[in-house]
């Protein structure tokens, strides 16, 4: 397990390496280095290095983290394996926070606070339609069905008010927005949404052992002390300030929170605290290198990170489905 989890760590800092060599101007993996340590061979590395792959890359690492970590959270809250802050409407309802947010000019630095108001509303919805009749369990066809529902009512909220409040070149770039993607990002946009992530991550670890005790079930975990109300609204705040921040960051990228929990749970296992890390770096690791790809596939143009996401993550999503279909007509 500790080799495989120090395999991961250098996996991640290796693809990190390749996306700040690889890009229009090709740059050796010792000049990247030396340039982020402030000893770049000309201006021209220096500025293409520090003033734009690196901010870049961390954005990537930073969106990855923060919606696999979500994904997790979700999945193990609603005791679903199907749970996704794209699937379940919660990126939506922070888009349309976000959208807002843009529409009214308002600096970044609060946009993760709109983008946290709107999936927090979304997930507090999908959450009251999702719970079965009784008093534990949530019904997977509900949760699919109401965050699918959602998301259309996002997406008609967004463009109707691009197309009534908006000017033409904010409502080109809330449509680029919404493909998802982190290109331009910078060192101003990247700093501020750290913080709420952060604050995110550390609620999560900190939950770890109430997430281990709902993993028993909501009835066993009451019966062992745990309040499982407050927990749960706990975890679910924290799920929903991650996902927010990264779709403040990167608009509507989906299916990392979907596939990196599953990856990380066939290498590692399910304790809490090690999946809330090793599912992050997983996230993260999905990121870096689909941003990879949408930056080299095409020369001289860019491809949206969330269409590529969506192309890995959609027939993992159907697989899911199916099998999760078949696991319930067998019973």
């Amino acid at each position: 397990m500790f080799v495989k989890f120090i395999a991961l760590i250098l996996f991640t800092l290796l693809i990190m390496l390749i996306n700040l060599c690889l890009g229009d101007l090709t740059v050796a993996p010792i000049e990247a280095l030396n340039a982020v340590f402030g000893q770049a061979g000309s201006s021209e590395i220096h500025d293409v290095i520090v003033g734009i792959r690196l901010p870049r890359l961390l954005t990537a690492f930073v969106v990855g983290l923060a919606l696999a970590t979500s994904g997790y959270l979700l999945q193990a809250l609603s005791r679903n394996d199907l749970a996704d802050p794209y699937l379940t409407g919660v990126s939506s309802g922070a888009a349309v926070g976000v959208a807002c947010a843009m529409l009214c000019k308002l600096d970044f630095q609060t946009i993760p606070f709109f983008a946290f108001i709107g999936g927090i509303t979304a997930s507090f919805f999908v959450a009251s339609i999702a719970r079965g009749s009784g008093q534990y369990g949530v019904s997977v066809a509900k949760l699919l069905l109401a965050g699918i529902a959602l998301s259309s009512v996002a997406g008609a909220l967004i463009t109707l008010a691009m197309s009534t409040f908006g000017t033409q070149l904010m409502a080109q770039g809330l449509y680029l927005w919404i493909l998802g993607g982190i290109s331009g990002r910078n060192w101003q946009e990247l700093i501020p949404t750290v913080s709420y992530v952060a604050v995110g991550l550390i609620v999560a670890l900190a939950a770890a052992k109430q997430l281990n005790l709902l993993a028993l079930g909501e009835e066993t975990a009451s019966s062992l002390g745990l309040n499982v109300g407050r927990s749960q609204l706990i975890i679910l705040s924290a799920a929903v300030l991650l996902a927010s921040s990264a779709v403040a960051l990167s608009g509507m990228v989906g299916f990392v929170g979907l596939v990196a929990p599953h990856l990380s749970r066939r290498l590692f296992g399910r304790g809490a605290r090690l999946q809330l890390v090793c599912s992050g770096l997983t996230g993260a690791i999905l990121v870096l290198f689909s941003d990879l790809l949408a930056r080299t596939l095409s020369p001289g143009q860019e491809l949206p990170l969330g269409t590529l996401m969506a192309l890995i993550g959609g027939p993992f999503f159907i697989y899911l489905l199916s099998y999760s279909l078949d696991q319930v007509h067998s019973q």
